[in-house]
Formats: C-alpha cells, structure tokens, sequence
C-alpha cells in the first residue's frame, strides 16, 4: 500500500538500529508494547469534534469509524557510565471509515548523550509551553510503567484539557523529519542557575500527498502539492528557581516553514516547481526573499511559507496551587513578528511605525496540589483571537494617521502552498476548522477568523480501581476569511466527558467519551467513543 511505501525507508532505519544496537554493550534494556482497539459511533453531520480533534492524526469525520493500534518501544543505554541512551518505536492501525485504513502512525529512532537528543522519524510531541495537564496514577509498578512509555495514550483521552497551540497541538500526524533537540531545560553555565535553555531544529518532508490528489479529484481547480520540505526551530529560556523564590519566567520563539514541492491542480496537471537544492535548507533557516527562479510574489516576499510564534508564560508555585499564565503570538513571514515596523511614508521618509498585538492565545491553568477537592488536578481557561490579522488590507500610511504596510495574513493558507496541514488535518490549533471539513474538495482553511474561549478541568478519583476524568467546553464565533468572508457569523459549541477506568494491578485501561456539537458551521453532532487499550513491558 502506498503508507508503506512512503515510509520503507523509516522501516529501514528502525531494523538497522535494532541490528546495530544487538552489536552494543548495552546495560539496560526495555521493551515495552501497547494494543488499543477504539470505535466511535454518532449522529450529526459529522463526528463530535472533540472526539477528531487533537489525536495525532488517527480521526475520522465520518459518524462510525474506528480502528486497531498496536505498538512497541524499546528502551535502553549504552557504555559503562549510561551517558548514551537510545529508543525506537513503532506503532500502526488498521481500520474502517478511517482517512488511511492502514497507517504507520509512529516510526522513530532516537539517541541521547546527556541533555542532547538526535531523533529520526515520525514521533508523536506535544505542543510548546502548555498549561498543567497530568493526572495522578496508580503507585504500582504497572501504574508507574504506562504513563512514561505511551504518555499519548492519555494524552488523546484525557490529559490534554486545553485546545491546543496555535502553531503546533497534536492535531495530525506526525511529521517525517530528522530533528536535533534540547528537550529539556538545561542550565547554560553546565550546573544549576537560575537561567536554563532548551529549544531545537528540525527538517523533514510531509509524506501526505496522495492524500491531498485523492482529496482534491472533485474540485479540478484546488491546489496540491507533493514532495514539499518542512522546517522548524525554536529556542526558549526559562529563569527561576522554585525552591529558592516562588516564581518563574519562561519565553521563547518558534518557527516552521514549507519550502520546495512541485504543484498541481487536476485541469492543469503539474503547473510550478519550487527550488529545494542546498540554498533553500539555509534559506528555510535564514528566511529571505526568492530568486528568479520562484514566482514574482516571493521574489518580493519570502520563498516559501514562514510562520513562527512568541510564547510566554509565567509560573507561581505555592504550597496549595501551582499558578500559570501562558499567551501565544502568531506572525505570518515579518507580518507582526514585532511591535513596530520601519516604512516608507507617502512623501517617501522612512519612519517606525507602532501597532498592537490583536492576535492571540492566553490562557490560565491551576494545578490543584492542596488536600482539599482532592478529585480535582487541573483546571484551565483559554482565549484564542485570530481576528485580526494585520488588518483588512494593505495599508499606505501617511502624514495623517500611521498604520502597518501588512494585512490580509490568511492564517495557514498561502498562495503557493495547500496549507498548514498533515492529510488534511491543521497542525496548528484545531478551532481553526481543517480542510478535511471541507466538502467542495479544496484544502483551503476556510474560517480563519475566529474568536473562542476555552474550559477544560481534569482529575481521578479511587485507589485500587483508578478512574480518571476530563470535562471541556468550547464555544467560537468565526467570520470566515478576508478573501472569502461568511455571509453571517458562524458559531460552534462543542462540549465532551471522558472517564477511563485502570485497574491498578492490571494492565487493562477502559475508556467511555461523550461529545457533542451545536453549530451552523460543522453542524450539530453528538455521539459516543468507546476505548480498549492494554499496555505492557518485557523486560
């Protein structure tokens, strides 16, 4: 099936590691394994969103749908003092009324030495600079043992209550790419100050365009693409110390680019190509404007499709509560990726020219730690504007009033390129609704304006037989694009319950999610996904 063929050289690379590591000294070792069986069944003109949104890409519109998971990891070091450690896995599906009915969902490779991590591969991640999210677990040795090994198990079920970043969520599939990391905070003067750096680079290749030519064959004039390059970085700071003064500051930026690909439409065939030799992989780090041989636009502009995203987030840790206060910017190319830019005026001065910040994500989430309403771990709020966009159109500043040069931003769509998105599914924050909504074939963002707010709490509640629980609510008012504006306003509640039930000495984990949809724009829906997931190690 053509899945496998995409990804053979990843299964290339998943049997060498084994071999080679059989060769190795190695001291530990782990190999740890999952199978889950899920069904959802519902009524509406689609499935519930919450229960699509924000699962690693393994999701379906359709009203039953379900599939069959399995996957293993292995874990271990190598050497005498375990200063190199290393993990690959794998994990697959199967199933009905599914977007692929077999899919690779994760195949990876990975090595550590000491704070630095090279990985290769697809790997489920979550998005940057989060609010608090886990959940106690069981205390035994098997409760110990799940969460590590497959923390996206709980994560898709219950444990993310928050809608998701604006770049990055956990909405698709994961992203071939070969990716070089700090993962965690990590003192820059080697020992423990107060000031600590992670961050990462990445390049890869999105491996969806079959999905994007099956998809697109009843509309002869929508864009797609095949073998378009990804890129992403980012580096964020973190100073504090909580046991020494209760406060903590994190920052930091990321940013993602498309570059390279050639590009079709079913009336015309192969119609353009965009350069993907060596320059352009500096180019995608660099960002800079194209050469004679992209189109006129990025000739002006930046080659390629460039995104990125400022994040903050502060932290009070106190006995009874931990308190965190987090916010997003998104910027499109240098569209608003400051507070200020230096133009020329009507009478041809250049001058700095100030504008706020409109589009953004804040958000707020208290980790319950005290004694009291002990059921409760985590709750949070979310306000998410992707209104603005630079403003309607471009301006021309003059002597008389001072606005930015930029406008129209058209959030993950873009001139040349289908789009922010994994087979159809957005990267970014799912309430920006994904192509696959779409029912006139193209893989354009439709309704990328929006305003919402956001609700979720979670919590478990039991001793030998853990149940734990999630409850979100989402409402959204969204206008469409600037090029294609809806005629009226649209809105969309969406609302679910998720209950997992764990037997402490089992390995077994039950999970019941209830959702529903109230909308003029995704329609209204409301059904049931029922989960079976066992989870194991060898040893």
């Amino acid at each position: 099936m053509r899945v496998f063929e995409n990804s053979s050289f990843l299964s290339l690379l998943f049997l060498t590691l084994t071999a080679f590591l059989g060769l190795q000294e190695i001291n530990a070792q782990e190999i740890s394994y999952f199978a889950q069986m899920n069904t959802i069944v519902s009524k509406g003109d689609n499935a519930p969103f919450w229960l699509v949104a924000n699962r690693q890409g393994l999701s379906s519109l359709d009203n039953s749908n379900g599939y069959a998971r399995y996957g293993m990891k292995i874990d271990g070091s190598i050497g005498k003092e375990n200063v190199w450690k290393y993990s690959a896995g794998i994990d697959l599906s199967a199933g009905y009324n599914m977007e692929r009915s077999v899919s690779v969902n994760q195949l990876y490779a990975e090595a550590s030495w000491k704070w630095l991590t090279l990985s290769l591969g697809m790997k489920h991640r979550s998005g940057e600079m989060r609010g608090f999210s886990d959940v106690k677990y069981c205390s035994s040795s098997e409760g110990e043992i799940r969460k590590p090994n497959f923390p996206h198990l709980y994560r898709s079920i219950l444990s993310d209550i928050g809608s998701g970043g604006l770049l990055f969520s956990g909405n698709s599939s994961p992203i071939p790419q070969f990716r070089v990391e700090v993962p965690e905070f990590v003192s820059i003067f080697g020992r423990d100050t107060w000031i600590k750096l992670r961050g990462h680079i990445a390049y890869g290749m999105f491996l969806d365009h079959n999905f994007q030519e099956d998809f697109t064959a009843k509309n002869p004039d929508a864009r797609y693409a095949k073998k378009v390059m990804y890129h992403s970085k980012a580096l964020f700071m973190k100073f504090g110390k909580p046991e020494k003064f209760p406060l903590e500051v994190e920052g930091g930026l990321e940013m993602y680019s498309q570059f390279g690909g050639d590009f079709y439409t079913h009336s015309k065939g192969k119609y353009m190509s965009m350069p993907g030799g060596v320059k352009d992989f500096f180019k995608a780090f660099v960002p800079g404007s194209g050469d004679g041989s992209t189109p006129v636009p990025e000739q002006a502009n930046m080659s390629g499709n460039h995104i990125g995203n400022w994040h903050l987030a502060l932290t009070l840790h106190t006995k009874p509560l931990d308190i965190r206060v987090y916010g997003e910017h998104m910027f499109e190319d240098f569209s608003q990726l400051f507070f200020f830019e230096y133009q020329s005026n009507r009478e041809g001065k250049k001058e700095i020219v100030y504008y706020p910040w409109r589009d953004i994500q804040l958000g707020i989430s208290v980790k319950n730690k005290s004694g009291y309403l002990k059921f409760i771990s985590n709750v949070c709020y979310e306000y998410m504007s992707t209104y603005d966009q630079s403003g309607a159109g471009y301006n021309d500043p003059g002597p008389n009033y001072s606005e930015q040069m930029d406008g129209c931003d058209d959030y993950y769509n873009h001139s040349i390129y289908p789009g922010w998105h994994n087979y159809g599914m957005g990267i970014g924050n799912p309430l920006v609704f994904s192509p696959l909504y779409n029912n006139n074939g193209s893989l354009v963002f439709s309704g990328n304006r929006l305003k919402s707010h956001h609700f979720g709490m979670n919590g478990s509640f039991g001793n030998k037989h853990l149940f734990l629980y999630r409850m979100m609510y989402t409402y959204s008012e969204n206008w469409g694009t600037y090029f294609n504006p809806f005629n009226e306003k649209k809105y969309t509640t969406s609302m679910s319950a998720d209950i997992v039930y764990t037997p402490c000495k089992s390995n077994w984990m039950f999970s019941l999610s209830l959702a529903l949809d109230k909308s003029n724009l995704i329609g209204n829906n409301w059904g049931a996904m029922v989960s079976i997931a066992r989870i194991g190690v060898i040893k």
